[in-house]
């Protein structure tokens, strides 16, 4: 029987396809056999994530749990939630899911230490729901770093603005946002920044290629723990 990897996704529709793409683009294969069968649950009507942890709007949680069920009864070996967000509710879904999920902020906080192992101090750019949850700060303060976030002003001019613009399909528009913002993580002191939602690298494919070591993809990220999984 096939191993699929399954994919939770729909959370934005651009962030699924990135990180269709980016997985098979990593993938250390010369004909299509050699590729990672994938099944995707691309349910974009999922309510938005940041404003059910704000207390905004529904919960996500019941739909993100109807794709987990369909993917874990569907042949899925393992599951990949291609949104940061998401992973407040990662306790409840992985209870729900008779298959392991891989943890996209464990796996972006191990490629800072990867990417970077002196580094001391870690930025976090992420959607303003991730912020609230903690769940990078305590994932990288648990490995011994501090942690550089941004400030509610920020929020509010740049990271929201710019994650509203890529839902909006104008991605070219949020660059300059997110270049902003990400600078302000850096002149507080951070040495490297995590893109906390994935979204962000949507739009920052320019810092990505050309300062690699100073940013972590969390898409990337969590295509590597794909990778790894599958691999064993």
């Amino acid at each position: 029987m096939v191993d699929f990897l399954g994919v939770l996704g729909g959370m934005g529709p651009l962030a699924t396809s990135d990180f269709l793409r980016k997985l098979v683009q990593k993938t250390p294969a010369t004909v299509d056999q050699e590729h990672v069968p994938v099944l995707v649950w691309g349910d974009c009507t999922i309510p938005d994530r940041t404003a059910g942890i704000l207390g905004q709007g529904p919960s996500p949680l019941p739909a993100l749990q109807d794709g987990i069920r369909f993917l874990s009864a569907h042949g899925a070996s393992a599951i990949c939630i291609p949104c940061n967000s998401a992973h407040s509710w990662y306790a409840e879904l992985q209870a729900q899911s008779s298959v392991p999920i891989l943890h996209i902020v464990h796996a972006s906080a191990a490629q800072v230490r990867r990417k970077k192992p002196t580094a001391q101090v870690v930025g976090v750019l992420s959607t303003l729901g991730t912020h609230r949850m903690g769940i990078y700060r305590q994932s990288l303060e648990d490995l011994g770093f501090a942690v550089r976030s941004s400030s509610d002003v920020e929020f509010e001019t740049l990271v929201s603005p710019a994650i509203a613009l890529v839902k909006a399909n104008q991605s070219s528009r949020a660059e300059a946002l997110y270049e902003a913002a990400a600078q302000r993580l850096f002149d507080r002191g951070a040495e490297i920044v995590v893109l906390g939602c994935t979204e962000i690298p949507l739009s920052m494919a320019g810092p990505l290629r050309d300062r690699p070591l100073d940013f972590v993809d969390s898409t990337d990220a969590l295509v590597d723990a794909a990778l790894q999984h599958f691999s064993r």
